[in-house]
Formats: C-alpha cells, sequence, structure tokens
C-alpha cells in the first residue's frame, strides 16, 4: 500500500494519507460542528433571542395568486421592512401531502432552487386541487387524499406558520416555535438588504431583522470568509441562510429516519444537531450525529393518539447545501409527548414537504409519490457480491471465482476496486495485472455472473489521459476562483464626510508685533482636526468577474480534475464512456461503482471541494449543491448504462447520495469497522435509509476495516442475508482474505449455509422489490410500518433497535454479541395471528420470548396468515436458478387456518416488463384446505416462458390442526392424486396453541403458474 501511494502523492500528501492509515477512529478535527460554522452558530443565537414570540414575517392574504404549476402563491412581509421581500408557494398533493416553499422576490443574486425533475418528479405529483378558504388570520385548505384521509392545512398568516390536521388529529405545526429565519441576499459587506425602509436606518445594527442582522450579541464572524481547517471560505455574497422549525404533535414515543447517520433507529436527542454534509469520513464512530457520505433529511414521527391507535407522519427539508437538524422535547429525557426539531441551511431555499400519511404505508407512498419510483433491480443484483481492495490480478480474479465453485457457494458478482486501472485513470486497465480483461470479463459472464468496476468522478490530470482532455476542453470541470479587491462602484463618499486633517488653531489670534510687510501673511498655526475621518476610500468588493480556472484537488490518482455533473453536457458525456466500443474489456455483463463521489479531496477543507468553487453550468457556488454532487454522478453513470443497452436494468453502486438517489443507485453504508458495534449499528442504518426511499442498500459483511473473528463473520452473513437488499462484502487493502472459503471448515460451513438461504429466498426478495418498485414500499423496514398498532413496535428496545421487517413476512432479529457474552435473545414478536421460526417452524403466539442462541442460525420468524414463494434448488448464481421451478412456504394463522401471499416473475433482466403485461404477478390464497391462485396479472411472453419457470414442485404447509392424509390437484377440471404429504408435528414455543403440524406435498405435474387461475390443490 505505501509504495501505491508514493506513486501517487506528493510527500506531503503521503504524509497526510499516512497518518490517516494509522488511525484508530474518526479525527474530528477536520470536520466541523455547528458551533464551528457561522451559520449554525447564528442561527442558535437567532432562536434564544429574547423577542423570539414577535412576529417578524407575515403572510398577505390579500396577494394570493394562482401558480402556473399548481398552487397557490402568498407575498412574505416582514416586520421590520417597507415591501414584501418573499414569495411562499404552497402545494397540496393528492396523496397527502402539504408542500412549502419560500424564496426572494428580484434577489440581487438568483437563489440556488434545484431543478424540475432532479429531485421532485416532472410532472409533479397530482395536486389536491383545492382552493383555500381565506379565514380570519389564516387560509385553509382542506382535501380528502387518495387513500381516504381527510388533510386540513391552516396556514397562518402571523407569524407564518402551517398547522397540518389528519382525520381530526393535530400531527404537525411548521414554524410552531417561531424560528424562521431567512437571511436575503445584501450588497457587499452591506448589514442589511436592500429595502426602501432598512436602507434608510440610522443605526442598522439595531434592526432585528434575521439571523445575521439583529441587536442581540450578533456574531459577524464568518458573514463574508470564513476560515476552518486551514482553508478560507469566499463568500462573495454574503449571508444567506436558512431555518425553520417543526414540531410533532401528541404523544410522540419516537422518530425515526435522518439517514445516512451511525444512530439509534429511534433517533436519539443529541445535545449537538445531526448534520448533513456529504463527506468522506475515515472509519465513522456509531452512535454519533456526525455527518457521513449522504443526506436525506427525511424524519418519520409516530404520534399516539387515544384508545390504542396511532398515526404516522413524515416532514421532509429538502436543501442540498449544509443543513443541521436539531431534536428537542419539552423535557430533555422524557420520551413522551410532543417532539421538535429545527432546521438549518447555509444557502438554497426553503422548500419543505409534510407527509400527512397517517398510515407508514402511506407516508412511503407519498414520498415516492413526490420523488419518483426506483427502478426494478435485476434478480442478480440481489444475490451474493464479492469485493476486496483489491482483486490484484486476473489471475487472482479467476482464483476466487474457481474457489466459490469448488466449495459449491453461490455468488453473483466479482467486483474491481481502483487497482485494476491503469494509475488510476478511470475507464482504463492496468494492462501488466489485467492483460486481457475481454477475456476475463467473458469468462465471468460465461457463468452466468456479473461483473461490477469502480469508476470515481476525480479525473486524473493527465494530457495523454482522453476523458481528462476532453473535460478540460469542453470547459466542464469545476472552477477555482481566483478573486482580486476592486473599489465599489455603488458606494460614494458621504456629504459629510471630512477629509482635512488639519485645521487653523482658532485659539490662536495674531501677535500684536507681527508685520505683514516684513513677516508675511499671518497665519494660525494648525492643530489635529477632531472631526477628521481619514481618506476617503470606496469599499473594496470582489470582483464580480473573478478569474476562473480548472480546480484540482488531491485524490487516488493524485492531482485530478472534478466534472461539473449539475450540468446535462457534462452528465451526456460521462454516460456515453460507458458505452461498450469506447470502455474497452468490458461487456454488457459489466456494470458500475461510483464511490468517493461526495466528493472527496483529500487535500481540501474536510477533506471535499471547497465551497467557493463554483460549477459552471450556472455559476452556482458549490455550497449550494454539496450534498447533490454524489446523486448528479450516479444518475449520470445509470443514464450511461440505459443508453449502453437499452431496454437493459442498469446497477449502480454510490456511496454519496441525496433525496431521490434511489432511482439510480444501490447505497452501502461506507467505510465501516469489524466491530459487533458496527455489526448491531447496521440494523438501524439500514432501517434508516429504506425509510428513506433507499431500499437497495447494506453494510460491508465484515466490516471494512480491521478483520473479523469467525464468529463475528457468521453473525455478520446470518444477519445480512436476512436484512440487507444488497448483499456484498468488502475489505480494506491491508485486511487478511476473507471470502467465505478462506476460513476453518466449520465457519465456512455455516457462512455457505447462510448464502445458501438468501439464494432460496430470492423469489420472496424479488417480489417484495416489484411490491417497492410499484407502491413504494419499503424491502426491509422497521416493525412499526407493519404493526403501527402495536406499542411496543414504537419503543420496545429489542423490537425497535434489533429486530427489522423483510417484508410484511419475515421478522428477523439480529445478534451482535459473542456467544461469550450473549446465550440468549429477547425477542419481541408482534400482535399477529402468530410466528413460525424459520429454521423448523415452531410457533410462537405475539409477545417476548426468550430465544436460545447457537452458531448456526439467527433468530427469524414468518408471520402466522403468510405465503412465502421460495426455490428449493440452489445453484452456483441466481441466473442459473431461472429455470427451476418454486416451493411455496405456507404459515397458517392457526384460528383460521389461512393464509395469503404472492409471486412476481419477470424475465428478471430487461425493461419488458415496463409494458404493464410481460410479467406474471400471482396472489395466493389458502381457505378451507384448498390453495389456489386468486388473481393472476399479465403474461409471460413466449420467450421469457422459455426462458424463466413459472412453476410450482413442492408446498409446505405450516399450522395444520391434524396430520394431512392426503392431497389432491385440480387443474382445468382434471383431478391428480398427489403423493401423500409428508408430516410431522411442530413444536410449540409457548403459551397453549393446540398441537400444530406441517405437512410437504410434492406437487407432479408441476402446478404452471402461467394457466391462469384454473387450478387447485387440496389437503385431506
Amino acid at each position: 500500500m505505501l509504495e501505491a501511494l508514493r506513486k501517487c502523492f506528493t510527500t506531503v500528501a503521503l504524509l497526510a494519507a499516512l497518518s490517516a492509515s494509522v488511525a484508530e477512529a474518526v479525527d474530528r478535527s477536520k470536520f466541523r460542528t455547528c458551533a464551528q460554522g457561522s451559520f449554525c452558530r447564528r442561527y442558535k443565537t437567532w432562536i434564544a433571542r429574547p423577542e423570539r414570540e414577535k412576529a417578524l414575517w407575515s403572510v398577505l392574504p390579500e396577494t394570493r395568486s394562482a401558480l402556473p404549476e399548481g398552487g397557490f402563491g402568498y407575498k412574505v412581509k416582514h416586520i421590520n421592512e417597507a415591501e414584501p421581500h418573499l414569495l411562499l408557494k404552497v402545494n397540496t398533493y393528492a396523496s397527502g401531502m402539504v408542500r412549502l416553499r419560500l424564496n426572494e422576490i428580484d434577489p440581487l443574486h438568483k437563489r440556488h432552487e434545484i431543478p424540475e425533475g432532479d429531485v421532485v418528479t416532472q410532472p409533479p405529483p397530482a395536486s389536491a386541487q383545492v382552493t383555500p378558504s381565506e379565514q380570519t388570520g389564516k387560509s385553509v385548505f382542506e382535501f380528502v387524499s387518495n387513500a381516504g384521509a381527510k388533510v386540513e392545512a391552516s396556514l397562518l398568516h402571523s407569524p407564518l406558520s402551517l398547522e397540518v390536521v389528519v382525520d381530526g388529529v393535530l400531527v404537525q405545526k411548521v414554524n410552531a416555535r417561531n424560528l424562521l429565519n431567512f437571511e436575503r441576499y445584501r450588497k457587499p459587506k452591506a448589514v442589511l438588504p436592500p429595502d426602501a425602509k432598512s436602507t434608510g436606518e440610522a443605526e442598522p445594527s439595531k434592526v432585528l431583522l434575521d439571523a445575521a442582522a439583529h441587536p442581540h450579541e450578533l456574531d459577524t464572524n464568518g458573514l463574508w470568509e470564513e476560515p476552518f481547517g486551514g482553508h478560507t471560505d469566499q463568500k462573495p455574497r454574503g449571508p444567506a441562510s436558512l431555518g425553520m422549525d417543526v414540531s410533532f404533535l401528541g404523544d410522540v414515543p419516537s422518530l425515526f429516519g435522518l439517514p445516512e447517520h451511525a444512530t439509534k433507529a429511534s433517533l436519539p436527542f443529541y445535545e449537538e444537531p445531526y448534520r448533513f454534509f456529504n463527506l468522506d469520513v475515515f472509519e465513522y464512530e456509531i452512535d454519533e450525529p456526525m455527518a457521513l457520505y449522504g443526506a436525506i433529511p427525511l424524519i418519520w414521527a409516530i404520534h399516539r393518539v387515544p384508545g390504542g391507535k396511532s398515526l404516522t407522519s413524515g416532514f421532509l427539508w429538502i436543501n442540498p447545501s449544509e443543513t443541521f437538524v436539531k431534536l428537542e422535547r419539552d423535557t430533555a429525557g422524557v420520551n413522551k409527548g410532543p417532539a421538535h426539531a429545527w432546521w438549518t441551511s447555509e444557502s438554497g431555499v426553503i422548500d419543505l414537504v409534510v407527509l400527512a400519511g397517517p398510515h407508514p404505508k402511506q407516508v412511503s407512498g407519498q414520498f415516492h409519490d413526490l420523488t419518483g419510483n426506483a427502478p426494478m433491480p435485476g434478480l442478480w443484483a440481489l444475490g451474493k457480491h464479492q469485493c476486496r481492495w483489491n482483486y490484484m490480478s486476473q489471475k487472482d480474479v479467476a482464483t476466487v471465482d474457481a474457489s466459490y465453485d469448488k466449495y459449491d457457494i453461490p455468488y453473483d458478482t466479482v467486483w474491481l476496486d481502483i487497482e485494476h486501472t491503469d494509475g488510476k485513470a478511470y475507464f482504463s486497465w492496468n494492462s501488466a495485472a489485467f492483460p486481457d480483461p475481454k477475456q476475463m470479463v467473458d469468462s465471468i459472464s460465461a457463468k452466468r455472473r456479473h461483473f461490477v468496476n469502480v469508476v470515481d468522478p476525480h479525473i486524473k490530470k493527465d494530457d495523454k489521459f482522453h476523458v481528462y482532455t476532453d473535460v478540460r476542453d469542453k470547459g466542464l470541470f469545476v472552477k477555482k476562483v481566483t478573486y482580486k479587491q476592486i473599489d465599489d462602484p455603488t458606494d460614494t463618499k458621504p456629504g459629510d464626510w471630512v477629509e482635512d486633517e488639519k485645521i487653523p488653531d482658532s485659539s490662536v489670534t495674531q501677535p500684536e508685533e507681527w508685520n505683514a510687510e516684513e513677516d508675511g501673511a499671518w497665519t494660525p498655526p494648525q492643530i489635529d482636526n477632531p472631526a477628521y475621518k481619514g481618506v476617503w476610500k470606496p469599499r473594496q468588493i470582489n470582483d464580480p468577474t473573478p478569474e476562473l480556472s480548472d480546480f484540482e484537488g488531491w485524490c487516488w490518482p493524485g492531482t485530478s480534475g472534478y466534472p461539473d455533473f449539475t450540468d446535462p453536457k457534462m452528465r451526456e458525456y460521462w454516460g456515453s464512456q460507458f458505452a461498450l466500443d469506447k470502455y474497452k474489456g468490458t461487456n454488457s455483463d459489466l456494470y458500475i461503482w461510483n464511490d468517493m463521489n461526495e466528493p472527496s479531496v483529500f487535500n481540501g477543507p474536510e477533506v471535499t471541494m471547497p465551497r467557493d468553487a463554483v460549477h459552471p453550468h450556472g455559476m452556482v457556488e458549490h455550497r449550494d449543491v454539496h450534498n447533490m454532487y454524489g446523486y448528479y454522478v450516479h444518475r449520470a453513470t445509470f443514464e450511461g448504462l440505459q443508453k449502453r443497452v437499452p431496454g437493459d436494468r442498469p446497477f449502480v453502486l454510490t456511496r454519496s447520495f441525496f433525496i431521490g438517489s434511489h432511482k439510480y443507485s444501490a447505497i452501502w453504508t461506507g467505510d465501516n469497522y469489524a466491530q459487533w458495534s458496527h455489526l448491531k449499528a447496521s440494523i438501524a442504518m439500514v432501517g434508516a435509509l429504506t425509510l428513506g426511499g433507499q431500499s437497495l442498500v447494506g453494510a460491508d459483511v465484515g466490516g471494512f476495516f480491521k478483520h473479523p473473528d469467525t464468529e463475528m463473520t457468521v453473525r455478520w452473513y446470518q444477519l445480512a442475508v436476512l436484512m440487507y437488499p444488497f448483499l456484498r462484502n468488502h475489505a480494506h487493502l491491508e485486511t487478511p482474505r476473507r471470502e467465505p472459503y478462506v476460513f476453518d471448515e466449520p465457519t465456512m460451513l455455516r457462512i455457505k449455509a447462510s448464502l445458501q438461504l438468501r439464494y432460496k429466498m430470492l423469489p420472496l426478495w424479488y417480489t417484495l422489490f416489484q411490491s417497492y418498485h410499484k407502491n413504494g414500499e419499503p424491502v426491509v423496514r422497521p416493525l412499526f410500518f407493519d404493526f403501527p398498532e402495536d406499542s411496543q413496535t414504537h419503543d420496545n428496545e429489542e423490537a425497535v433497535e434489533s429486530q427489522l421487517m423483510l417484508g410484511e413476512v419475515l421478522l428477523v432479529h439480529g445478534v451482535a454479541k459473542p456467544l461469550s457474552e450473549q446465550t440468549e435473545a429477547k425477542v419481541y414478536l408482534p400482535t399477529a395471528p402468530g410466528w413460525y421460526s424459520l429454521e423448523v417452524g415452531t410457533f410462537f403466539p405475539p409477545g417476548s420470548h426468550v430465544h436460545k442462541l447457537d452458531l448456526d442460525s439467527i433468530p427469524a420468524y414468518y408471520k402466522a396468515g403468510s405465503v412465502v414463494p421460495l426455490k428449493s434448488r440452489v445453484r452456483r448464481s441466481s441466473s442459473c436458478m431461472w429455470l427451476d421451478p418454486f416451493t411455496l412456504n405456507i404459515y397458517l394463522d392457526p384460528a383460521t387456518g389461512t393464509a395469503k401471499g404472492r409471486v412476481y416473475i419477470d424475465d428478471y433482466k430487461t425493461q419488458a416488463h415496463q409494458d404493464g403485461s410481460s410479467f406474471l404477478d400471482v396472489d395466493f390464497e389458502f381457505k378451507d384446505g384448498v390453495l389456489r391462485a386468486s388473481e393472476t396479472r399479465g403474461k409471460l411472453p413466449e420467450a421469457t416462458a422459455a426462458a424463466v419457470s413459472a412453476e410450482i414442485e413442492r408446498v409446505e404447509i405450516f399450522g395444520l390442526k391434524a396430520p394431512a392424509q392426503g392431497a389432491k390437484l385440480l387443474v382445468n377440471g382434471e383431478t391428480t392424486e398427489l403423493p401423500i404429504p409428508v408430516t410431522r408435528p411442530l413444536t410449540i414455543g409457548a403459551g397453549n396453541s393446540a398441537p400444530l403440524h406441517s405437512a410437504v406435498i410434492k406437487v407432479k405435474p408441476w402446478i404452471n403458474l402461467s394457466t391462469g387461475s384454473g387450478w387447485s390443490l387440496s389437503i385431506q
């Protein structure tokens, strides 16, 4: 590693890299806190002002106008300004959302707004088509959501605030505590922004205006420039931050969300605010509100209401600049009653959305109605991914692939990190280590497996590297600004300015003996002028046309350029580089990993790009778009892969992300540790990401840094195959190899069993991803999502922090301690007809249970009343299982003897399913001893039907009240006696349940689901 670093860096950079490599934890000194950032610091002062209850900004109802894009606009006036300078836009969406946007009217500089379609869908969600009722002191918007919820949104005029009532329950109030702040742009070094009233103010410092202008211990440090970590951030436009608060009302036991942070699932109320500023954080710590790699500023709130019911709502803050979020309670440490959050961002506009719910599925649906649905992944993307930094040669890759086959361990994808390139010039190959990449990639494809290469967004500065010269010559790199000071042409000398340094001494008179003829004319002596103000000079400002040059920073290749991915032309160029005739050595089974895209700049402030760098597309400062840089990178990659092979399903993995990234990429939780604490933290982190709309997510299995022992490795795999939709293990360059087959035989066999379980369950995973693709339902999710009425899912420690649901059918409890410290697990099973253990089908009633632990499995339970699609035959990759028939596991509700479920089938690889019919979507129902398809949607095209199976070869039923004596298959009126089922009694784990049994039915001939609903399987 050290030799590689020496080749890439100057001596200074090498020393910096070495100091990082030996660190045992994150270097906090590199990263700002709220107190170290001027806009957050002054916002905290602003909200603590003694006049906080005073109404400052008020809505002018008489200015209401209909907006061309739908909704209504109102002008907003500050009490200490002569004219209204803000425009408020209000939108109500039919799915159950209320959106507020607040921006300047005719600002000195255009404030950055996210382009239409980049986060919020274009066209936007369907409007609720409501005209507000203008009442005394408020404008009321009433509508019924698509799901039938009655939503009443009241825009209170003074001070500006918003109350949202759902089905008669007040769930949220925006600006409830009057913490609104909006810093309008000022002229250079001016105290106040332009306004007829404030311009004439004799003492501007006494005006109560905003967080950058008020008389209460104002902190002016950082308004126009701000040093940190050896860098000075120039701010030629001055302060421009925003802030607002929201209260989640009623009895709110927990808040969830705010990815990405390494915290508990039930968000802790830290003293330090949560920070959103996408960063390359080396060896991050857990239980911290520090910023990590991505930003989805979304909170989910549970509101308990009288009668034992609960409602769920969401709050989304759409701003890509640095943002802090502070969670607060009326009484610190008391987790009941209302919960509050304040939000402050460095620049841009206020754009917030209240997701009214009131059910968790509706909150999720509203988020996806706003931001768009995710594409269907290829089935292979849900299999096992094998990665490390780095597989060092073509021979190394072949050995890994062959070793998986030797030990009969399934996997789908092999990955290559940065060392596969020619000197970290992406889109290239190290010809010495990979002399024939096309042959290597094709050989993996021949086994029906896939390849992923890393392609990072920093571009090696090398005149021989065509990507660098192309981007440079097109003017598409982010720019460095070199400012020079000039006289402010708008600054004029005040009329009372005195420039006379000396004046005659009026106290001295001409001496009597003075002879003018001999002595000359008498002049009084000069004294210092007490009114002298010095030589007047116009105010110095930054030249509005500064010198621009390509911004350069250090990353893996050494000196690198950073493309402006906010520019559609740059995204188009980037995407074109993935074409098979341009990216040599690749084929259509090779996909892409975008790492380091926060962006990571080793010698930059906070290891990222300076905020005052400029994106030439629109001349936007980087501060305005920082948290979306990674989003634009992986979007460009996704769109390029779409064009590479039309109709294919692209796969992109990203480390950095923003709201809406689910439309383009998978996500992993970054550079975690091989520690039990990081294993535990991944449960909450994955759950938070899925609540943020990102379901194709996972953590590095086994940890990236350090090396896990055998027990930790086994436990991590057991959890990952059931909790991580994206299943990859990855490891640091300096760690020992940790492919499954390198461990001792007992460990290897346990890992193998876990991976085989994952592959058996791929039909369930794939079906759940179709629900996510279509309806926005998270594939894995916290328990409250499916059991909102069970209060234990809101705040029970084990239920919230150690458990997740896979769809609505499987509950998984992670084990995050070694057996030497934990021999049993406390499991909470929510209110349901019952639960069956995944391993053997032991039946448990709802409630708290103690699960004895061993090394062979972790606690996992299927919900009674579920039909689960599986495949019993496990092959070397998911693509090799396409033609294998299905198994249905039926977990009966013991009280009713019923169960329901579904399976979704398509060609697993192309976009053909988007035509609305080229798939098979089957609903199953088991009732009165009969299994049948209650509804079948779609039809597999002939070519697809020949390539994939839609047949059932085996049915296993759990929860029969008596042993099965026989089974019959009825197909289109023809009955077939099936072999006598193999039965066994089930263990009752707790409670006084009547005896239960399971039965295995071998189905021959196989049931062909393509025939529709003309079949049934009956049990006697």
